[in-house]
């Protein structure tokens, strides 16, 4: 006992370390607590920014609060800029999916081209389809319109999902950078919904409804970031695809259609087009340098 008495004093002490460091352990797992394997607090976080990204795009249908008259060529350069809003939105996607893999990019085009065929020869056997305040072809094109912006948020919300994963600040800077993103995207859905007889609240409603997959997707990704991770460039590829084809073969076709009959111009179709197109390109560039 005398000769391992001196030992005593440091065999306290690693008990007391070791208690303590699992005592600290114990404390911190009280004041943090845990779900599914990540903290609570940080799944808090991510539902709430995402869930205030999504609301924000109903803010898009503001500006046409006191749109009243109802003419073809208000259709026409309605339809205009809708279409140069989504080629914008359709680029940006596409030059973001590129800087992680081309390969996966083209494999979202084409599923996202194929998607869109399926789905519009879906719509088209339904010729006495209705939607809101549309029916026949308007309803049609409205409706193929809302589901590409619909299933295009799904890549979004992987986005907001993972960028939480790593570093609060960031996840917040791509939230409010897609909250920004998606009021023009509202106003997009709106421009094609109001002319033709929508109310503005209900246009608006519709537009945050085609946002809602943004907060359904970001969870998940935040808890299985590195699965989603590598789905990311390929569900970019989809939505750029997706808006590209709708952009081209319904919207800007429909503008052509309108302004005919209103006895305009090719010339005011494509200024329109362009103009919106610019001022989508313009936000994306400005939230980009804002990220450097």
């Amino acid at each position: 006992l005398r000769g391992s008495a001196p030992h005593f004093p440091g065999l306290l002490l690693r008990i007391s370390r070791h208690g303590g460091r699992a005592f600290h352990q114990t404390l911190a797992s009280m004041e943090e607590p845990m779900m599914f394997g990540v903290p609570e607090a940080g799944l808090r976080r991510v539902l709430f920014y995402s869930t205030l990204t999504a609301m924000t795009t109903g803010l898009g249908a503001l500006p046409l609060v006191n749109c009243q008259a109802v003419t073809s060529r208000n259709i026409a350069l309605s339809n205009c800029a809708a279409a140069g809003m989504c080629f914008a939105a359709s680029l940006a996607l596409s030059l973001e999916g590129f800087a992680e893999s081309r390969l996966k990019v083209a494999l979202g085009a084409l599923l996202g081209y194929l998607f869109i065929v399926v789905t519009r020869d879906f719509i088209e056997r339904h010729e006495d389809i209705k939607f809101d305040a549309l029916q026949g072809a308007s309803a049609r094109k409205t409706l193929l319109l809302l589901v590409v912006m619909t299933a295009h948020s799904f890549a979004e919300g992987v986005g907001i999902g993972v960028s939480f994963k790593d570093r609060d600040v960031f996840g917040v800077y791509v939230s409010t950078a897609l909250a920004i993103h998606n009021i023009p995207e509202g106003l997009a859905i709106a421009l094609v919904l109001v002319p033709q007889g929508t109310s503005v609240a209900r246009a608006a409603l519709w537009a945050v409804f085609s946002s809602l997959p943004q907060p359904f997707m970001a969870i998940p990704a935040y808890l299985f970031v590195h699965q989603f991770e590598g789905l990311l460039p390929i569900g970019l590829g989809f939505a750029a695809s997706a808006m590209a084809h709708v952009a081209t073969f319904e919207l800007l076709k429909d503008a052509k259609e309108e302004m005919l009959k209103a006895k305009g111009t090719t010339g005011e179709v494509y200024g329109a087009l362009t103009s919106a197109f610019v001022a989508m390109l313009a936000v994306q560039w400005a939230l980009h340098e804002a990220s450097e």
